[in-house]
């Protein structure tokens, strides 16, 4: 263990590797809707986006930290390379969504992250965690005991500059990770377009609350208010665009959902462009309306994916409080499918 600065290097990117690689994997345990919606909006394969997939992710993360604490020499070494190549699939992903603009969390961390969503800074933090598994890989680890037993064996002295160093590392992680989560919240939104920057004050709707007169404009160019637009029917609004990695998860539900609903309708509110609607989004396409700034505005829509459900000619108001992500939407729907029974 740590006498020269390699022996130091090596045991302390084993510790990193292993503490975040661990970390990811218990944060992930049990939350399988989460980790699959995490994966729809990063763009894995649709052939991997399955439950089976969802549950053995973070199992695999945690057999690779055990693998790098609790493993001997040659176990190290291959649980390193096997950490490397993951960490470098996890990344492609960072890299395709910052390359598309999409507004996207990757659920990397779960809960515990101050915030989870896809920036430079989520790249250079896996690349970091990838030269440290590089690390691993090729400087030349003891043939014997343990990385666990080798740090319990260790001079007091050694031990504490190996833990300084840790500590100094996650403290250093987690003070950008607020700095960054505190930029976004002060900066203006990015291609999303979904951002609190667009509201009147701090207006959010309520159930009961008279629908507002914002107006949307449909495919045809003709424009309609929100009162007018279900036509006396009630009608849920989904807030979506393109450039939310957690709208497409939504979109895909649609047709389902419009199936399950009717006659009540739904009505897709965005300002994405048609044609990069028929693109990415084609299922939303011929429930769409556009111009979605105003009824935002009016409704206190905060960011997407998100829904409302207005009433009808019966109960012209305002029928729910506006819910956010795919889980409280299909919430608000069974709720819709219960009230009717």
């Amino acid at each position: 263990m740590p006498t020269s600065p390699v022996e130091f290097a090596l045991a302390f990117s084993t510790g990193l590797v292993a503490f975040a690689l661990a970390l990811s994997g218990a944060m992930k345990v049990g939350r399988i809707a989460a980790t699959l919606e995490s994966m729809e909006a990063l763009r894995v394969p649709r052939g991997l986006r399955v439950r089976r997939v969802a549950v053995l992710l973070p199992v695999w993360e945690l057999v690779l930290a055990l693998g790098l604490l609790f493993g001997p020499g040659p176990v190290r070494t291959a649980a390193a390379a096997a950490s490397l190549v993951t960490l470098a699939v996890f990344t492609v992903f960072l890299l395709g969504v910052l390359r598309r603009g999409e507004d996207v969390d990757c659920g990397c961390f779960g809960p515990l992250a101050a915030s989870d969503r896809v920036t430079v800074w989520s790249v250079v933090r896996n690349a970091a965690l990838i030269v440290a598994s590089a690390a691993v890989l090729v400087l030349p680890s003891p043939p014997g005991s343990s990385f666990v037993l080798d740090l319990v064996a260790l001079e007091a002295p050694q031990r504490e500059r190996l833990l300084l160093a840790w500590a100094l590392t996650a403290v250093g992680v987690l003070f950008l990770e607020v700095l960054l989560m505190r930029r976004r919240a002060a900066a203006p939104t990015g291609p999303s377009g979904f951002g609190s920057e667009d509201l009147e004050g701090d207006r959010v709707a309520s159930p009961g609350d008279q629908i507002p007169g914002a107006e949307v404009v449909d495919a045809d160019g003709l424009t309609s208010s929100l009162r007018t637009l279900g036509r006396g029917t009630p009608i849920m609004l989904v807030f979506l665009s393109v450039e939310c990695g957690r709208c497409a998860p939504v979109a895909e539900r649609l047709s389902e959902w419009q199936a399950e609903l009717d006659p009540v309708l739904i009505r897709v509110v965005t300002s994405s462009r048609p044609e990069l609607l028929r693109e990415r989004m084609p299922q939303a396409l011929p429930l769409a309306v556009f111009g979605a700034r105003a009824s935002r505005r009016a409704l206190g829509v905060q960011r997407g994916p998100a829904a409302v459900l207005l009433g009808g000619s019966q109960h012209p108001v305002i029928a729910s409080p506006v819910v956010y992500g795919l889980d409280e939407i299909e919430a608000l729907l069974r709720g819709i499918r219960e009230a009717r029974r």
